[in-house]
């Protein structure tokens, strides 16, 4: 199995191959169900099954943009510290016995999906081949709507979850994946329906900017999505795709900061970009309500993790006095 996932990072080119962070988290629950109501979710609980569920047709062109390294965290964490769970209600099952395992503590809210846009309602009529959709939500909800997605609308998945979890995390990554193991079953059986050409579907957190820089002992593990992530216009020409779609939860209408200038640039290469926001019942695309402009990520705020990805421990000041 390692064998064939170190060709695939050394395939991907954006992940060096270190030591993960330090520091145990908690994913879930390893006797909760999935979405199905079974626990199959265990076939796709290592790092290459759950990558390769989540991902993009093998040798489809969007195959180099799917990220590695929260697929790759799991494969850190103990099993008896790992599982699925459901974001909208409390735990409906019966643990085993003897789990060593504290009670879950309650997820943040997070704004519910309309039925409508939810596993199992009709495809949306804005997804067609030529289209690429942008998933732009609160991760859970994002996987949650990519499993919509996928399995009515024939989508290639494309996760860009580019960080690590940890205990002192600024971003709290491990409830992403949460989902995705929650998920993994129902994306499964939609798999045989995905070819090469289907339409891609990036897979976005939009909460991975954070909103504050690291505290002395806290993990800073917020990221953003830079060129090994964002095809340009010609690797999109070459896909087939001829509009851009932005799919959020209600919020800010703006563009995600490092996704404003790269769908700028877009427009300028004639591709058209719409918006769609699921908190509207309706689920109509349109124009964005001002105009796209670049404006520059300040990326010296992020830190990347020397196992790929983002997320380092934020050091304590120099007793010094440098900082």
């Amino acid at each position: 199995m390692w064998r064939r996932w170190s060709r695939l990072l050394e395939l991907l080119g954006r992940v060096r191959l270190g030591r993960p962070p330090k520091g145990q988290v908690t994913v879930g629950h390893p006797g909760a169900p999935d979405a199905l109501g079974g626990h199959r979710w265990t076939e796709y609980a290592t790092a290459e099954r759950l990558y390769d569920v989540w991902g993009p047709v093998p040798g489809s062109v969007w195959a180099p943009f799917h990220c590695v390294p929260l697929f790759a965290a799991l494969d850190t964490i103990p099993k008896d510290r790992v599982g699925p769970r459901d974001p909208d209600r409390s735990l409906a099952f019966s643990p085993p016995t003897a789990l060593p395992l504290p009670p879950l503590p309650p997820l943040p809210p997070l704004p519910s999906l309309a039925p409508l846009a939810k596993p199992g309602a009709l495809a949306p009529a804005w997804v067609t081949p030529e289209t690429l959709t942008f998933l732009n939500l609160p991760g859970p909800r994002s996987v949650e709507a990519a499993a919509w997605l996928v399995t009515t609308a024939q989508c290639q998945p494309v996760c860009t979850f580019e960080n690590w979890p940890h205990p002192k995390g600024l971003l709290k990554p491990e409830d992403t994946l949460e989902a995705l193991l929650r998920w993994a079953t129902t994306v499964a059986a939609a798999r045989p329906r995905l070819q090469a050409t289907s339409p891609p579907l990036w897979i976005c957190d939009s909460d991975r900017l954070g909103t504050r820089a690291g505290k002395p002992g806290e993990f800073d593990n917020r990221y953003y999505l830079d060129d090994s992530v964002l095809p340009g216009a010609g690797i999109l020409s070459k896909g087939g795709v001829r509009r851009i779609l932005y799919v959020t939860l209600g919020g800010d209408p703006t563009p995600t900061l490092d996704l404003e200038g790269y769908f700028a640039d877009l427009l300028i290469a004639g591709l058209p970009v719409l918006r769609v926001d699921l908190a509207d019942p309706s689920l109509t695309a349109g124009p964005f309500a001002t105009p796209l402009t670049r404006k520059p990520v300040p990326t010296y705020r992020f830190h990347r993790s020397a196992a790929g990805g983002f997320g380092t421990e934020v050091p304590q000041p120099s007793s010094g006095g440098g900082g």
